[in-house]
Parts: C-alpha cells; structure tokens; sequence
C-alpha cells in the first residue's frame, strides 16, 4: 500500500497531534491514518475503475481493507519490535527499521486484495 505509507507518513509529520498506538508505535498518529486513508481510498477507487473496470465505490471499499489491514500489520511488526527490544529487524535499510518495516502492510495486505479480488471474480 504505497499510497497508504506515504500519505499517512506525509500527513503525519504536517498534522499529527494524536498518537494511535503510543506505546507500540509513538510517532503513528490518527492524522496520519485519515490522511493514508483518505488518498489510498481514493487511488484504489481510480484503479478499481479504470483498471478493473468496476465501480469507483468498490474500489474505494478495497481501499478501506487496504489501509485497514496495513495498518494492523505494520503495528503487529512495532510490536513485535518492541517486545524483542529492537529498534530496527535488519540492517540492510539502517534508521528505516529494516527490511521488515518495508513490506510489514504489505505481508497482512496481499492476502486481504486477493480475497477481494477473488470475491470479485466469483460474484461481481
């Protein structure tokens, strides 16, 4: 969910007041999620329509899993951090995290849009 990690992350730093998860994730604020949410709902609806060629409100639905599911993986991931003490899974992207920050939305999500997908082959 690229447009989920950079717009929640862009929103984030230019609006975040209100932590999400602080004892998982500090710097992980609601702003951030809305903002995320908001330009990852509406990329998806634009794929979904002139890609897919299905309704726009399918694919801002697919967004909202999206978003959803990528955000629980990336707190799974912080929290997994957090109880191993570490601030970063690797070293191969330093103060990034590691290679693991870079696909933990991705590792919960890419089940999530081929269900969708799926679903949407059998029933649409």
């Amino acid at each position: 969910m690229g447009l989920n990690d950079t717009f929640a992350y862009l929103t984030g730093v230019v609006a975040g007041k209100h932590p999400m998860a602080p004892k998982i994730s500090p710097k992980k604020t609601w702003e951030g999620f809305i903002g995320g949410l908001v330009f990852a709902s509406v990329g998806t609806a634009l794929t979904f329509n002139y890609f897919l060629e299905r309704e726009y409100w399918i694919g801002a639905l697919a967004g909202l899993a999206g978003v959803l599911a990528a955000t629980v993986g990336d707190l799974i991931e912080s929290a997994i951090k957090r109880d191993l003490a570490l601030k970063d899974m690797g070293s191969v992207l330093p103060g990034h995290g590691g290679m693991l920050d870079r696909i933990d939305s991705a590792l919960i999500t890419a089940p999530v849009f081929w269900l969708i997908i799926e679903l949407l082959k059998r029933f649409g």
